[in-house]
């Protein structure tokens, strides 16, 4: 096994994972800490060090409005239960590898995941995450920390002022995702992984990133294939449009300077000089809700335009795609809203102007239970209409992409297949979990798990299981045969029914997002 590698940086020195198969890099540095006068700057790439480098210890959260681990709500039950533990801080700019490589000739296929959270919350080493189960299937594992919410997202007119002109302007969160991809690309070669084949996934938010990263036209060249789960556009999302836009600039600018100005901040100047533990006591003063925070806007360099006028223009790359949500996520009113009368359904409607009447003709509601019905459908629901109108664009572009509906209640109380569920199955981690899984659940995640690495290792979800047994056939999703994976008690490919009003939604889209409609 590799314990001991060279990086561009210097030597690193890894230590042996559970599974002694697999070694294990903990803390590995990709950027220079962004404090002092890097705060609320594009992150800079690592500075070399002297002698060996001992990675055996996780580097601190990034900064979060609620320390993981403290609460009493749901998923911190779920997903943090031990997360108070570990340190918090501005210096968060880190990879945790987990590489099966026995030579450094290997070329195995590479997985980066980048991990979710409304870009205000998360971490790369939560409890469902198990990289060393997804590793031991050949496949080298590299786990991503940047910056969130108010030090990662945060715009205003004094850091657009002060921000070089070769730098991004906002989006640091973005940019360190994209500058650990990079220095996977660089260095992944050291720890038996090839370059050419770099995979990204991401969950809710770390979709969204994911999106991003593949938008972005920094990353060209690097990025072979990616999966999005449970958050396609979510990151982007406006209810006000058909599918969503992201925050202008100028609108980014104005939230930063509504929280100096709450804050009691004067200036950059002095944001810049405060502790970061005192600026995030202030934005918890403002507003308690874990929510209000900062996200992404359209900054110009990094994200260059809505992403739906990426999708609509085809200007992702041209790699295979794996998309899917939780069937409970988008039951339940998490993202699908909870109410919706037929007073809303009719305003939703003058959405479509001059089409308004197609509109009415097409989605035959007539009721508040007619209108209540279409939150749970691909017609309305957020995460399926635009997760299955992704891939509608995708494959009438003739590109690659894989459907799948996670619909798995998990043991131990009614939550039901909630957001981020699928993670427990995707990670192979049902033991590091309160609930009491069974031997079917732990046959499910087998498929799950082997899915998502055949798809690292071949740009195909297809083919044999851990255990080397054929896996159920999952066909690409197509126009003419709307193929969809749902992972119930097992895997079970099905076809999707018609939606006429995902159709309307999607052609009206044209008219919105096509350059030559685009002013």
């Amino acid at each position: 096994m590799l314990r001991k590698v060279r990086v561009k940086n210097g030597i690193l020195q890894g230590l042996v994972g559970k599974d002694p198969r697999i070694t294990v890099f903990r803390g590995v540095p990709y950027a220079k800490p962004p404090v002092g006068e890097l705060r609320w700057r594009a992150p800079q790439p690592a500075e070399d060090w002297v002698g060996i480098r001992k990675c055996y210890e996780y580097g601190d959260m990034p900064m979060m409005k609620v320390h993981p681990g403290t609460g009493n709500d749901f998923y911190t039950k779920e997903l943090h239960p031990t997360s108070a533990d570990y340190g918090m801080s501005e210096d968060c700019l880190y990879l945790n590898i987990f590489s099966p490589s026995e030579r450094e000739d290997e070329h195995l296929p590479v997985f980066c995941y980048i991990h979710g959270g409304g870009l205000q919350d998360g971490y790369s080493y939560e409890v469902e995450f198990d990289p060393e189960r997804v590793a031991r299937r050949g496949v080298i594992v590299v786990m991503i920390g940047y910056r969130l919410g108010l030090f990662g997202f945060l715009a205003h007119p004094e850091i657009t002022a002060r921000t070089p002109e070769k730098e991004v302007i906002s989006n640091f969160g973005f940019q360190d995702q994209s500058l650990a991809l990079h220095w996977v690309y660089d260095n992944i070669g050291a720890f038996g992984g090839d370059p050419s084949r770099i995979v990204i996934c991401g969950q809710s938010a770390g979709a969204g990133s994911v999106q991003a990263q593949l938008c972005t036209p920094l990353n060209e060249g690097i990025i072979a294939g990616a999966i999005c789960q449970s958050g396609i556009s979510m990151a982007f999302a406006d209810e006000e449009t058909p599918f969503g836009k992201a925050m202008t600039l100028q609108e980014a600018e104005a939230h930063g300077e509504y929280f100096f100005e709450e804050a009691g901040i004067k200036n950059l100047e002095q944001a810049q000089k405060m502790d970061a533990i005192v600026l995030m006591e202030k934005l918890r003063e403002i507003s308690s809700d874990r929510r209000f925070g900062f996200g992404q806007c359209i900054d110009g360099k990094f994200v260059k335009e809505s992403v739906w006028n990426s999708y609509y223009n085809d200007r992702l790359p041209d790699v295979p795609m794996i998309i899917g949500v939780c069937w409970g996520e988008t039951q339940r009113g998490m993202f699908g809203g909870s109410h919706f009368t037929y007073g809303d359904f009719l305003k939703w409607a003058k959405q479509y102007g001059g089409k308004e009447d197609e509109f009415l003709k097409i989605a035959k509601v007539s009721n508040d239970e007619e209108a209540q019905a279409l939150i749970k459908t691909d017609a309305k629901n957020t995460l399926l209409s635009n997760s299955r109108g992704f891939c509608e664009l995708r494959s009438s572009m003739g590109k690659k992409v894989y459907y799948y509906i996670f619909d798995h209640d998990l043991p131990g109380d009614d939550a039901g297949s909630f957001h981020g569920s699928d993670l427990w199955f995707m990670f192979d981690s049902l033991g590091n979990s309160w609930r009491p899984f069974e031997g079917k659940h732990y046959d499910l995640a087998r498929q799950v798990t082997s899915y998502w690495t055949n798809f690292v290792k071949y740009g195909d979800p297809n083919g044999l299981d851990y255990n080397g047994n054929k896996l159920p056939v999952w066909d690409a999703y197509q126009n003419s045969n709307k193929a969809v994976m749902k992972f119930m008690d097992k895997a079970t490919p099905d076809v999707l029914e018609e939606c006429p009003i995902l159709d309307f939604r999607l052609e009206y889209g044209k008219s919105k997002y096509t350059d030559r409609n685009v002013n």
